[in-house]
């Protein structure tokens, strides 16, 4: 099996903030710093022409929410223009509703109960938390296929929200980061350990000591340990 890559964690910052240097992400604003070297700000509510804007000021990349879901060949048009490593989306995501039918065709002798969609799943919703009805995994696709260098996926993982992580990263693996949306102060060593995350964006409000991210750095070691192993006693 290929070698897991390693956990890179990068964190949000403020406008008035002083860079710490590394990855950082930024959300857009009337008050950015004087460089954005290094930094990825993310257009909540931003269109196509503000993205462009960015990345002339020296943006290292832009992430386009709502202008993406709006027209999706924006992302195709500023690859064109700036270059893939310059563009990505981010993805604000709840868990997909389950609604229950009853089946009156499938079977003669008897009805029953089956479910909108056939396993867990994430909806991809706006900057301000309205449904979509958008696939998730599918939406990531798409962006990737239109050129997207980076797809940033807000998300409160929990349990089955794990085994989702999972499948993305097996399938897009470091061109997807996680980042904690309406908890900020959630645990991300099971991110790490079962939904196999490798790129995590640390939330502002929960600044995390050097232990911390020590415990996060070493489950990820832990994951390849087990992996080994698993197909060393098969």
């Amino acid at each position: 099996m290929d070698e897991q890559p390693d956990l890179i964690l990068a964190h949000w910052t403020d406008p008035g903030e002083q860079s710490s240097g590394g990855v950082q992400f930024l959300r857009d604003s009337n008050q950015l710093p004087e460089s954005l070297q290094q930094i990825t700000i993310v257009l909540d509510q931003g269109a196509e022409e503000r993205a462009s804007e960015l990345i002339a000021l020296g943006a290292e990349r832009v992430l386009l929410a709502d202008a993406a879901l709006l027209d999706s060949t924006a992302v195709m048009r500023l690859v064109q223009q700036h270059g893939a490593e310059r563009v990505g989306v981010w993805l604000p995501v709840k868990k997909r509703q389950i609604s229950w039918a009853i089946d009156y065709i499938s079977n003669e002798d008897f009805n029953c109960l089956t479910p909108s969609y056939g396993k867990a799943g994430w909806e991809v919703v706006k900057s301000d938390g309205a449904s979509t009805g958008t696939d998730a995994e599918w939406w990531v696709s798409e962006m990737l296929s239109l050129g997207a260098s980076m797809v940033l996926i807000s998300v409160d993982a929990q349990d089955d929200d794990l085994n989702i992580c999972a499948g993305l990263m097996e399938n897009h693996g470091v061109k997807l980061w996680f980042t904690p949306w309406q908890q900020p102060d959630a645990d991300l060593e099971p991110w790490v350990r079962f939904g196999r995350i490798r790129r995590l964006v640390l939330p502002a409000q929960n600044a995390r000591d050097e232990q911390e991210m020590a415990l996060i750095r070493a489950a990820a070691l832990t994951v390849n340990e087990v992996t080994d192993g698993e197909k060393i006693s098969s």
